[in-house]
């Protein structure tokens, strides 16, 4: 992998509050809607130790984070092409070494990724579920927050939690929200309606919807079949709202190209 790089890297990250909102298949499909349009993407797993991207893209692991961390491995080794001007860099599952990382040695790991980043027009990091994997992503130079949760009250209140925690530590940072498996638009929008009014009266801070994504068994049923994943998933009516969302998409012609 020879990507040769001429301007800024925008960074988006992924995070929910809770576990089972859709975040890594919105993760994707952002990536993907991107690459779509030219631009040298990097999709990043940042579960360090409940990894799945490389499950679902049906992608085979080359090395280990741990041996980039112990200085044995180079992080652009690990970097996988997935499809044109898309890229995945895994990450691990079940790695003892990971799991008792320090906080020093997660930073040290964290600059050697964002290092790597730099050489991509784009990256977007799928943080772990839960506010400290999303707080930490987003400390790491994200240029925005993309948060996905769901319409039941569980999943907006750990929403709401995470926003409270994002907005003490990167208050500089947007934040954009897609409500995913809303069974209708309606939905979709109450729930974020009820979300940015906490967010305003409580944490006086904005929330910029990106979409409503509903719920639809074709995304089901790409997840069961890693082989055609991405091409079924990008077939769907929530890959079209996100090709419509943009967020920064849209941002002028690729300025970068292939070595």
């Amino acid at each position: 992998m020879q990507i040769q790089t001429t301007g800024e890297t925008s960074r988006i990250v992924v995070g929910s509050g809770k576990g089972g909102v859709g975040k890594s298949v919105v993760s994707v499909l952002l990536a993907a809607a991107a690459a779509e349009r030219g631009r040298e993407v990097l999709l990043l797993d940042g579960e360090q130790n409940l990894a799945n991207l490389h499950v679902l893209l049906g992608v085979g692991a080359r090395g280990s984070i741990e041996s980039v961390l112990s200085g044995r491995g180079r992080a652009e080794d690990l970097v996988q092409p997935v499809t044109e001007n898309l890229w995945l860099l895994p990450s691990e599952s079940g790695a003892e070494g990971l799991y008792a990382l320090g906080a020093l040695e997660r930073a040290r790991l964290h600059c050697r990724l964002v290092e790597l980043s730099r050489r991509f027009e784009m990256v977007v990091v799928d943080a772990g579920a839960g506010i400290e994997g999303v707080v930490r992503a987003a400390m790491m130079g994200a240029d925005r927050v993309v948060l996905v949760t769901m319409p039941e009250p569980t999943a907006l209140m750990d929403a709401h939690a995470l926003i409270k925690i994002l907005s003490l530590q990167v208050p500089h940072v947007p934040i954009h929200v897609f409500v995913n498996r809303s069974a209708d638009q309606e939905e979709g929008e109450g729930a974020f309606l009820r979300l940015s009014a906490a967010s305003e009266q409580f944490l006086d801070r904005r929330l910029h919807l990106a979409g409503v994504l509903l719920e639809e068994s074709p995304i089901a049923a790409a997840v069961r079949e890693p082989r055609h994943f991405l091409a079924r998933l990008m077939q769907t009516r929530a890959a079209q709202t996100i090709r419509e969302a943009r967020l920064d998409l849209e941002i002028a012609e690729p300025t970068r190209s292939r070595a």
